[in-house]
């Protein structure tokens, strides 16, 4: 890293008490350009199942352009996972989700809600982490298909799309 930054292996101690504390300014610094991606189209979404399908495919869609910050952030060895900044944002969107599928009418209890929205999540990285495997391979679907597919499974059919055309992934 220090390499990277241009500066010697001891100046970077001088910025951070250490290892760790580095480790933790790059996650930080990565989620926060996650969440800045992904928020952007959420809140620019109209109702709950918009936001659902607008979250699932900034997601999915900064988890492939940025594959190497999504690796450290979400297939990094747990102590990286469980840092102040990766579990609150974690938190905060499992919480969005669950109250996007309760008001969209897929679950009624908020318990429900957020054992679903933890699942919606969970499928959503598996999307990212086999589209990274196969990059090479011609996939039989499009991403956005397979997004949307999934959010569908979790929040029900999408309606009221019919003249717009779906949503794709964002550049």
């Amino acid at each position: 890293m220090a390499r990277a930054a241009g500066v010697s292996a001891t100046a970077v101690y001088l910025h951070f008490d250490s290892w760790t504390a580095l480790i933790e300014a790059v996650l930080e610094q990565h989620f926060t350009d996650a969440r800045t991606r992904v928020e952007s189209p959420t809140a620019a979404a109209g109702s709950p199942r918009e936001r659902l399908d607008a979250f699932a495919l900034a997601l999915v869609g900064w988890g492939l352009a940025h594959q190497g910050p999504y690796q450290l952030l979400f297939e990094s060895v747990d102590w990286l996972k469980e840092t102040d900044a990766v579990r609150a944002s974690l938190d905060e969107h499992v919480a969005a989700l669950a109250d996007d599928l309760r008001s969209a009418g897929a679950v009624e209890g908020r318990a429900d809600a957020v054992e679903r929205a933890e699942l919606l999540w969970t499928a959503l990285q598996g999307i990212v982490a086999e589209r990274r495997r196969q990059a090479r391979h011609v996939g039989r679907r499009d991403v956005t298909e397979d997004v949307l597919g999934m959010v569908a499974i979790f929040a029900g059919p999408a309606t009221g799309r019919a003249h717009a055309g779906p949503p794709r992934i964002p550049a």
